[in-house]
Formats: structure tokens, sequence, C-alpha cells
């Protein structure tokens, strides 16, 4: 059997008289993007291009988001390990402004945050790694997830579906506009915060403008919500662990000479520790609640809760680190000092095995691809997608081998079956 150092010359030859088919079906997932939970078109697509080069693949029964597994013929999931890599598949409500061939053809809707780039990566990462299958020490099983754009995510549903089980590491990526072409971003520990999103409504009387003193005024009442919630965060958490409220929607009525009854506000809520997060309603509760019973109102508060933050395991993301320095050089890693207040619904995956998510720079050196993410001018430089994909297959292939060999210990999930889906 060769040696984990092979295996890596090998995926490495491969990918390189794969990269114009990888540039090539990246601008075609880009030209025809799917909002999330309408994924139907990418994931049979995918689903049979995966199916061809040798995977048993696995979709879910809704049509949108699957597994594929790739298995050598003396696996044994008693003993052998199973490492994943996830990506995500759908697209943002977005009118793309590039002009170029491969623009979105799906009017309103584009590929703004690099999901197609993550799908074709993951995927070259597979084609690759296929043309090596009788030499594999374990599983490979690439995860195709819709709807990571919305919440609740639908890596709640593909956990649900048995994606995850008998996974012994799972690794990810995510594209980064703000760094260069040939470097990738690392962290051990916390890369993203835990999402949740809130709604307060605050009821009071309604009436005329002119007599307001006839009324309860929601609408003044939520001014000083507002202004008190962005205070809460300094008065009641620790400034060395952030918090961060955002109100994006604040709404009242719909004629100037009415007070209205109610007034309703929406907003995000972003934490790193489970600490601060389990604090949240209740200091939302006491705030909110305080005010309006100063002023005669009630209120209604709803939280709905979200992708908890992503936890980089200190051993995946080493030899993550390690691959892309024996890759691209020193210069080529990117030690990124902060987390993001961002979320990414990764880190369910997280809470059932060990892994890591690294960042693929994809800035380019003119102005078109350095348009941040969710932008309408979103762009990459192409050659991040050969980058990508040596570097994931790498990382999947050592990560892999280590296991194998008992040279990498990571705390493993519970032995479950394999998920018996149906083969399509």
């Amino acid at each position: 059997m060769q040696s984990p150092i092979d295996f890596l010359s090998q995926v490495d030859d491969i990918l390189k008289e794969k990269t114009s088919d990888l540039i090539s079906l990246r601008r075609e997932l880009h030209a025809h993007p799917e909002l999330s939970h309408k994924e139907y078109e990418t994931t049979s697509m995918l689903a049979a291009t995966l199916k061809d080069i040798g995977f048993d693949v696995y979709v879910r029964e809704e049509g949108t988001g699957f597994y594929a597994d790739l298995i050598p013929e003396d696996f044994d999931p008693a003993v052998d390990p199973t490492v994943a890599i996830r990506t995500d598949i759908d697209a943002l409500p977005i009118k793309e402004l590039n002009e170029v061939p491969y623009a979105s053809q799906n009017d309103g809707v584009m590929h703004a945050c690099g999901h197609d780039v993550h799908m074709t990566v993951a995927t070259g990462a597979g084609m690759a790694i296929s043309e090596i299958r009788e030499q594999l020490t374990g599983r490979l099983r690439l995860l195709y997830q819709h709807a990571e754009e919305v919440s609740p995510g639908g890596a709640v549903d593909m956990v649900s579906f048995g994606a995850i089980e008998g996974v012994d590491a799972v690794l990810a990526l995510h594209c980064d506009p703000e760094l260069e072409v040939g470097r990738i971003g690392v962290r051990e520990g916390n890369l993203t915060a835990a999402f949740d999103s809130f709604c307060i409504k605050i009821i009071g009387k309604s009436g005329h403008g002119a007599r307001p003193h006839h009324c309860t005024d929601p609408v003044r009442v939520a001014t000083q919500v507002a202004n008190a919630l962005y205070q809460m965060t300094s008065q009641y958490f620790d400034s060395r662990d952030p918090v961060v409220l955002s109100l994006g929607s604040i709404h009242a009525g719909d004629s100037p000479n009415v007070i209205p009854e109610v007034a309703t506000m929406q907003g995000t809520l972003r934490t790193l520790s489970k600490e601060s997060r389990e604090r949240l309603e209740p200091v939302l509760q006491k705030v909110v609640g305080g005010i309006c019973m100063a002023h005669g109102a009630n209120f209604e508060l709803e939280i709905e809760h979200g992708a908890p933050s992503v936890v980089n395991d200190p051993k995946v993301i080493g030899i993550i680190e390690q691959i892309g320095r024996d890759f691209l050089g020193d210069d080529g890693i990117y030690e990124i000092p902060l987390p993001s207040m961002g979320g990414e619904d990764f880190s369910y995956y997280l809470q059932h095995a060990p892994g890591a998510m690294f960042r693929l720079g994809t800035a380019g050196p003119g102005p078109r691809a350095r348009h941040f993410l969710h932008s309408s001018k979103f762009d990459i430089d192409e050659r991040a997608i050969g980058i990508g994909s040596r570097i994931l297959a790498r990382s999947a292939l050592e990560v892999m081998a280590q296991l194998s060999n008992g040279e990498l210990a990571l705390e493993r999930p519970r032995r479950m079956p394999i998920h018996e889906g149906i083969a399509e």
C-alpha cells in the first residue's frame, strides 16, 4: 500500500489534469443557481456526477441535498475510519450584476457566497480520490447540503437523514474574498459565532395622533427599547466575551395620523460562548419587560435559535494547516486572529464528529475578484479552485491515514449504522 505522500502526489497530478473541467463545472453551477430548499437541478446534476465516478449516492426524499460514499472493497465500518467533506449548494436572492459569460441565468438568484466554488472544490477532491479508491484506508463521504443560507439551516435535515452517522472527522472550507488567492485562513477553536434571531412585539393602545394622552404609543416605547438593546450588551455581558445585537427591522402602523396598536422589532444575536448565549433570553425579558411596564405596554418576545458556533478541532485544523504549508509555503498561511461573528451551520456536524473549516483565499489581482460575500458583483479568481481541491483532498487523505494507523486520536462519536437509504 502506498504512503500518504504518494497519495498526495497522485492527487496533485489528477487535479492538474482536471483544472479546466473543474472551472467549467464551477461556471455551470454559477450560471444556474437555486434558492434554499429548491436546489433540485443542482442536486440531480451533482448526484449523477458522483454516481458516474463510483460513489454510492443517497438523496433526500425531498430531492434537495444528498451524501455520497466512496468505499474501498475491504472497508470495515467497525474499525476503518470515515472522513467527510461538507459543501453547501444553495444560492441567494440577489440579482447578479457581473457581466461575464457564466453570469446567473436565473434572474434574481445568484451564487454570491461562493457555494458554487465550494461544490466544485468538494467534487474535485472526490474525483481525484476516486481514482485511487483501491488504496484508500477508509471511507470518503461527500456531503452536499441544501439550505445553508436560511435558518434553521439544511444541516439539521442532513443530520436527521443520517449524513453524519459513522463519520470520524468532517472537513469544510469557505471562500474568503478578503484573502488573496494562494493563501488559506486557519484558526483553532471558535471560527464563527452562534446565531439567533428575535422578534419583539410591543403592544400598546391605538388611537388618534392628535390625542396621544388617550393612547399607549408602542412606537415611543419601541424607540426606548431599541436604545436599551444597543446598550444591553455592554451593560450585562463581559466585553471580553463578544455579544453582537443588531436590529434589522422596526415596523409600526400604516397611517401618519394613527397611533398604532403594535410595533414589531426584529434582529439578530451573535455570541461565542455557551454561557452568554444562554443568558440572552432572560436579559432580553428583563430589559424589554422593564421598559414596557414603565409605560403601560405589554410585549411578546420570540427567539429562534440558529446554528451554534463553529469550533475547530485543534488536531484537525492542525493537519489542514500543515497541508497548506507544504503546498503553499509559510506565506500561504493566514492565522485568523479573531473569530467571525457570522453564523455557519457546519457547526451542527461538529456536534456529532470532530472537524474543522478553513478559509480559501479567492481575491484576484483586479477589482472583479475583490467584492465582498453577498455582493451582487461577487466573483473569484478561479485559480482558487485547484488550490481548494488539492488542500481538501490532501487533508482528507492525511486525516484518514492518521486515523487508520493510530497516529491521530480524536474523540469519536458512538458508532452508528450506515444510513439505510436507497442508493440512486
